[in-house]
């Protein structure tokens, strides 16, 4: 059994990294800001926590930057946290039926198509896994080590994302909940995993301290108030629409694989052994609060939902569905299940690819995925190779361009995000001065393009010392007008004042 999880791992990466590392001429606007942050390591960034980009930092500095490299780091964090789903069933039924649980799983839309971008959504799967299992685990053997590992794990989880504390509440729940637990030596072991947990964080607290919740600021920034409780219920009523959407190819499985057949040779296959009250518990709480927990504070607080906010949410879906469906499974259950999830990713990746690239160049629409980002880092290089002496060491420009040339340069390139030290504090004030700094900024009037004008990066433009624009292929194909299919970038060129006092840290 442990060949064919491995084989069926082995096979979700290399298929969605080759249909996403083939097709996609750029990364991601999320994984462009990995590329960006993971310059230097942080105790946390303006938006973030810091784990996702610590892990960028050292895949860069192993494997090299390359616009493949998230898609892959994507993938590998989904197998995992599959993975571990799968070590976690087999604790309430056969390896085998845990495998369907687990392949069932992987058609959750969050868990494939939804890899096309290394973030903090993805980055998290793997650790929530990872906490989950050993919090089982914990509670059921009762041993130290296994606490603080737990302990270890949920600190993790929330270094990469703060949305981790639902599931780590989903978690404290069950505890509450399942009185056989509410011994000595179970609080104990509590208490250490709590210990461990505030030890991880310590650091990341401290500079949450020190730069006044900064995190917490962006959030309360960008997040959009419902006008009442009926705005509320109604925003809740789309984000539930949504997740079922992505839950889609997930319950076509699980009727495929379920349906009633003729000579279903699960009839006289031996009944399922009973499951644990605790177990059953622990599954049905675990499975759900993350959800449910969005889903009320969202109401509480009349906030609305981003659809993004349910992707961590659907880890336990194929274990939670197994352990309520009590028909047994059997071997040709097994085969089936495969064969289906191997054809639905199939489908799946090749109609998302095509979409966002060949069709969509086809269509002249603008996309992430078919952005030329070697073809912008070919004219940064060339560019400021035209007027200065000196390696390009640094950008300024938003995470989008930035990010693209990082990707697609081997030399280490640090970006000074919209001009503004705040968002890169690790950039010394004299580096643009000292080292120079190629300042761009996207002109390009679509929704994949342009954001809206910064003022700290017009001002670095207006001391630029040589300006220009550039045109590029963005979505043009042979036919189209020459008025399509074009992004136009405006680039300047602050030259630097001393070619042997250049220090970006």
């Amino acid at each position: 059994m442990l060949c064919l999880l491995g084989l069926l791992c082995i096979g979700q990466v290399l298929l969605w990294s080759l249909a996403f590392g083939l097709s996609y001429t750029a990364p991601e606007i999320d994984s462009a800001e990995q590329f960006v942050w993971a310059f230097s390591l942080e105790n946390g960034y303006w938006k973030h926590p810091p784990m996702p980009s610590w892990i960028m930092h050292g895949l860069i500095q192993v494997f090299g930057p390359s616009v493949a490299l998230p898609f892959v780091a994507t993938q590998v964090s989904i197998v995992l946290a599959l993975a571990l789903t799968w070590r976690l069933g087999c604790e309430f039924m056969s390896p085998s039926r845990a495998l369907i649980a687990m392949a069932l799983t992987s058609l959750v839309t969050y868990h494939n198509m939804g890899g096309d971008s290394f973030n903090h959504n993805t980055a998290l799967l793997p650790f929530q896994a990872a906490t989950v299992l050993l919090f089982f685990l914990s509670t059921r053997r009762g041993a130290w080590h296994l606490w603080a590992l737990t302990g270890l794990f949920a600190g993790l989880t929330v270094l990469v994302k703060y949305v981790a504390i639902l599931p780590l509440a989903g978690l404290l729940l069950y505890f509450l909940l399942d009185r056989s637990l509410h011994r000595r030596s179970q609080w104990l072991g509590l208490l250490l995993a709590s210990g461990v947990f505030a030890l991880v964080i310590l650091p990341h607290v401290l500079w949450l301290t020190a730069t006044e919740f900064m995190p917490f600021r962006y959030a309360r920034a960008v997040a959009r108030a419902q006008p009442g409780t009926l705005a509320a219920l109604g925003g809740l009523a789309d984000f539930a629409l949504i997740q079922l959407l992505r839950l889609l190819p997930f319950l076509l499985g699980l009727w495929f694989v379920f349906a009633p057949r003729r000579g279903n040779a699960a009839a006289g296959a031996p009944a399922l052994p009973a499951i644990a009250t605790g177990d059953r518990l622990f599954v049905w709480v675990v499975g759900l609060a993350p959800l449910s927990l969005a889903m009320l504070i969202g109401l509480l607080s009349e906030t609305e939902l981003q659809s993004r906010w349910g992707a961590n949410a659907f880890l336990l879906s194929g274990v939670l569905a197994m352990v309520t469906m009590r028909r047994a499974d059997t071997p040709s259950m097994l085969n089936r299940t495969l064969a289906a999830v191997a054809l639905a990713h199939l489908v799946l990746s090749l109609g998302m690819t095509l979409a966002k690239t060949a069709l969509a160049d086809q269509l002249h629409w603008r996309t992430r995925a078919n952005f030329p980002g070697a073809v912008l880092a070919r004219e940064a290089r060339e560019t400021w190779a035209a007027h200065t002496r000196v390696p390009l060491r640094l950008v300024v420009s938003d995470i989008w361009l930035g990010g693209n040339i990082v990707a697609n340069n081997k030399r280490r390139i640090a970006v000074l995000i919209d001009g503004r030290h705040l968002k890169s504090p690790w950039i010394k004030d004299d580096a643009v001065d000292n080292c120079g700094a190629l300042v761009l900024d996207d002109l390009t009037q679509d929704s994949a393009g342009r954001a809206a004008p910064d003022p700290a990066l017009d001002a670095l433009m207006a001391r630029a010392d040589v300006t220009g624009t550039w045109t590029l292929p963005w979505a043009k194909h042979v036919s189209a007008p020459s008025a399509t299919g074009r992004g136009l970038i405006r680039w300047g060129i602050i030259l630097p004042r001393s070619t042997t006092s250049c220090t970006l840290k």
